[in-house]
C-alpha cells in the first residue's frame, strides 16, 4: 500500500501538475509539499488534505485514511449525532461484510431519494 506522500505525488503527476503549482494552489510551500511526498514530513492539516483532494480529483476519505487522520467535519457530525456512532459500532461489532455495507449505503441512498 502506498503512503500518503506517494499517493499525493502519483495523483499530482497524473493531473500533470507541477510541485510548485500544486503547492501554491493549496496554500503551502513547494518545499513542504516535497517533504510530504518524500515521506520526510507528516501529512498536513485537514484543510490542506481537503484542498489537495479537491485539486487532485481524489476521494478525501482515502487521503484521510492514508494520513491516519479523520476529517474534522465527520468527527463533529459523529459528536452531534450519537445515533450515527451507535450505527457505526453496530456495523463493526456485527462484522458487516463489504457487500453488506455497500447494500446498507444503497438502502440509505434509496431512502433519501424516495423522501424528496
Amino acid at each position: 500500500m502506498k503512503t500518503f506522500g506517494e499517493t499525493i505525488r502519483d495523483l499530482r503527476v497524473a493531473q500533470d501538475l507541477g510541485l510548485r503549482e500544486t503547492a501554491t494552489k493549496v496554500g503551502i510551500s513547494p518545499a513542504y509539499l516535497s517533504r510530504i511526498e518524500r515521506g520526510k514530513e507528516r501529512p498536513p492539516r485537514p484543510e490542506v488534505i481537503k484542498a489537495l483532494a479537491k485539486l487532485l480529483a481524489a476521494d478525501p476519505d482515502v487521503l484521510f485514511r492514508l494520513s491516519s487522520s479523520t476529517d474534522p467535519e465527520v468527527v463533529d457530525y459523529l459528536h452531534d449525532q450519537p445515533e450515527v456512532m451507535y450505527l457505526l459500532r453496530y456495523i463493526k461489532e456485527a462484522n458487516f461484510t463489504e457487500t453488506e455495507i455497500k447494500s446498507l449505503i444503497q438502502t440509505a441512498e434509496d431512502m433519501k431519494v424516495n423522501t424528496h
